[in-house]
């Protein structure tokens, strides 16, 4: 019986009320684990594989070039505002020193010529008169002014309009250098 008993467990291995069926359980003696803990190995990297260099698209180059020549246009436009900032400062202390320039030879000027003593000295000499009240003529126009501009007769319309376009694109070109 203790025969009998050893085969039937054999045949099951019993875990807990679970019992499990030997063909589908791994055996101990076919599967021995080892007593001491094997070491861990440090896994060995790889060598890094480089990729082959592909080929640039156009589109990107093209994109890179128009990208660098509007980069360097904002810097030289960035100089140029720099330039003319820096001579606006120049010009706006000379016109200060100018403004007072002017007023000092004004002032002198105003000094120079006294009219009072030149009326003095020539009336003195009899070169200038007061005027007698039938030297006075007012004249009273009830019409309004009016002006007429008559073009020289030389010039035909076409070159007066030539010399406008010309002009213009004068003027142009002065304002964006």
């Amino acid at each position: 019986m203790a025969t009998a008993r050893a085969k039937r467990t054999d045949r099951y291995r019993v875990y807990g009320n679970v019992a499990y069926d030997p063909a589908y359980a791994p055996r101990r003696e076919e599967r021995r684990e080892p007593l001491v803990r094997p070491r861990e190995r440090v896994a060995a990297r790889e060598r890094v594989r480089v990729r082959p260099a592909g080929y640039v698209a156009p589109t990107a180059v093209l994109g890179f070039a128009l990208v660098a020549v509007l980069a360097v246009l904002l810097l030289v436009n960035y100089a140029q505002l720099a330039k003319t900032s820096n001579e606006i400062v120049k010009l706006r202390q000379e016109e200060t020193t100018l403004a007072e320039e002017h007023a000092k030879l004004t002032a002198q000027y105003e000094l120079a010529f006294d009219l009072k003593s030149v009326e003095e000295q020539v009336t003195a000499s009899g070169a200038m008169v007061q005027p007698q009240p039938g030297q006075i003529v007012t004249l009273n126009i009830q019409e309004p002014d009016s002006a007429q501009f008559y073009a020289s007769q030389g010039e035909s319309p076409l070159q007066t309009l030539w010399s406008g376009v010309k002009e213009t694109v004068g003027n142009l070109v002065a304002f964006f250098q």
